[in-house]
């Protein structure tokens, strides 16, 4: 008998060392090849082919430090565990090359050293959340949430370590959302976020932006936070033209912004050839001037029509920005004195239907999930022209209520005491921004060259090769507002309200807009997925809600009750 154990339980420890020795043959022969299979309709758990390529070409070392962790609301909670989630698909294909670590600011930092922390996380390009909380006694509990990322990326060239670091703010201007649609959103953007910002800060060779000068353009300081934002993925410039056919050629993309002057043809005939050259463009260009500060020494100013000289030149592009002002009753606030005169000034918000809020349509690459644009005297935008060869596609809408108005006119803050009639806004996405991509004529094609380019030796070419443009028919969308003090000058973020606190789309914007230009294969297919918000139906849960509430407690009694009378059966057997 004891013989028979003894060979019974020798089988049965081969058996284990057997199926043991073979589990760990096949996971060794398996090791280089990566199978999973993703069950999700929408196939959320499924990176993108260029992610995974980003993540393979690592050749030095990225640290992420996610800045989600510690006490927080659900929502949080849930998007903490999706970036999570994705960190841990990446790594597997970047392999050690990628690092990950959550950090809780608030646990790990004295009390009185944590606003000097969160100004430091501020100023590094973190936006911080507030959420607030009920206590027991019924009071409210403020707490400060940074729900994004600083991508730190090491590289040695020569022996000696560079350092470059980019901050990922995951909830990307979405003030305008509701909580549940804000996550979705949220979580939609967290591998593009996090690959798109590894693939960028890991280019060996930046590219080189020129911001134009000379014009009357955008200064350093009006474009300061778009620059910062910028800066970890390209070498910027400000450039001035000043007839130089050959001034632009250095460059991956050129910057329009805002230009107030007229251009020389000297100067147009660098940026067109430039183009023709496959160089890339953003314009953002105004068609209507206004004065808005006059209107803070009275009550009207005059609008007209900008005398920048560009018209003609766009309009061989294939677009025309239209000499009118588009309002909207989707608006910005605008601080008015209400107080009668000689009286202490008493300034409230009031709606500025100058100041339309734009749309971005969600089935664009460039404007897929950003909050609404804030913009100042826009101008409609018109596709002309029937080159087959140039892909023409709107970028930004006014609402559904809105209008024009022809230049010169008149702009009043009278216009504030009134309420707007409905009827008097009959137009409806108006628009206001286009992408051009394709092979664009010469502007100066059958024109006497040798007049404009100071007798420079340069290939003129009167059709281009294949290129792209972004094209804005308002030029304060990239203009971050300035406080000029004699302690200092002080930026604001691009699309802050600073009136209302509010947080518009245009960095995102405008950074995509220059992303879409600098395209390279990898980060341009990096792109957010529709997600199925699987809600509950709140008109089957409130009322079906005592039922289920006796079926999720009495269901299990009941299978633990069924499990051990199946059990006493089996053993009885």
């Amino acid at each position: 008998m004891v013989n028979i154990l003894t060979a019974k339980r020798t089988r049965a420890i081969a058996r284990f060392i057997g199926l043991a020795t073979l589990l760990i043959a096949l996971n060794s022969v398996a090791q280089p090849f990566l199978f999973r299979i993703d069950l999700t309709g929408d196939h959320r758990y499924t990176l993108a082919d260029a992610s995974k390529r980003v993540m393979q070409q690592l050749d030095n070392t990225v640290q992420v430090y996610v800045f989600l962790d510690g006490n927080m609301s659900l929502p949080l909670k849930k998007l903490r565990s999706t970036i999570r989630e994705t960190l841990d698909e990446l790594k597997v294909y970047a392999g050690a090359h990628l690092r990950y670590e959550f950090v809780d600011v608030a646990a790990e930092t004295a009390p009185h050293e944590l606003p000097q922390v969160y100004a430091s996380l501020q100023a590094r390009g973190l936006a911080p959340v507030i959420e607030e909380e009920r206590t027991a006694g019924g009071g409210r509990l403020e707490r400060t949430v940074f729900p994004g990322a600083l991508v730190v990326y090491t590289q040695t060239v020569d022996t000696a370590v560079r350092m470059r670091e980019v901050a990922v703010n995951f909830l990307q201007d979405n003030s305008g959302a509701n909580s549940d649609e804000s996550l979705l959103v949220a979580q939609q953007n967290v591998e593009p976020a996090l690959a798109s910002a590894i693939a960028r800060i890991a280019r060996k060779d930046l590219p080189h932006i020129a911001f134009v000068e000379g014009h009357g353009e955008l200064d350093e300081y009006e474009t300061g936070d778009i620059c910062r934002e910028l800066s970890p993925f390209a070498h910027l410039d400000r450039v001035e033209i000043n007839g130089d056919v050959h001034a632009l050629d250095p460059y991956s993309a050129v910057v329009v912004a805002k230009p107030a002057e007229a251009w020389s043809d000297a100067d147009k005939l660098a940026l067109d050839q430039y183009i023709m050259h496959g160089g890339r463009v953003a314009w953002f260009v105004d068609a209507v001037e206004v004065h808005h500060d006059s209107l803070s020494n009275g009550l009207n100013t005059l609008a007209f029509a900008c005398a920048h000289g560009l018209d003609d030149q766009l309009f061989r592009y294939g677009v025309r920005i239209n000499p009118t002002i588009i309002q909207d009753l989707q608006c910005a606030l605008l601080p008015v004195n209400i107080a009668p005169a000689g009286q202490t000034a008493d300034f409230k918000p009031a709606p500025w239907t100058y100041y339309p809020l734009l749309i971005p349509p969600p089935d664009n690459v460039i404007t897929r999930g950003l909050n609404l644009i804030l913009s100042k005297y826009p101008s409609t935008i018109d596709t002309v022209g029937k080159n087959p060869a140039v892909t023409k596609k709107h970028l930004l809408y006014s609402s559904k209520n809105s209008r024009t108005q022809a230049v010169p006119a008149i702009v009043s803050l009278s216009q504030t005491m009134q309420r707007p009639d409905p009827a008097a806004f009959g137009q409806s996405f108006l628009p206001v921004a286009v992408t051009l991509e394709g092979t664009f004529t010469s502007a100066f094609l059958n024109r006497p060259l040798q007049y404009y380019n100071r007798q420079q030796a340069f290939t003129f070419m009167g059709t281009g090769v294949p290129t792209r443009m972004v094209v804005v028919a308002d030029g304060d969308i990239i203009r971050n507002d300035v406080m000029r003090r004699a302690d200092g000058t002080r930026i604001f973020p691009l699309g802050f309200d600073r009136y209302t606190n509010e947080q518009f789309g245009n960095r995102s914007f405008v950074k995509n807009c220059i992303y879409y230009l600098l395209d390279d294969e990898n980060t341009m297919q990096i792109r957010p997925r529709e997600w199925t918000m699987r809600l509950l139906d709140k008109t089957k849960t409130i009322p079906q809600r005592p039922l289920w509430i006796a079926i999720n407690t009495i269901a299990p009694l009941l299978l633990a009750l069924l499990a051990g009378v199946i059990f006493t059966l089996l053993r009885r057997k």
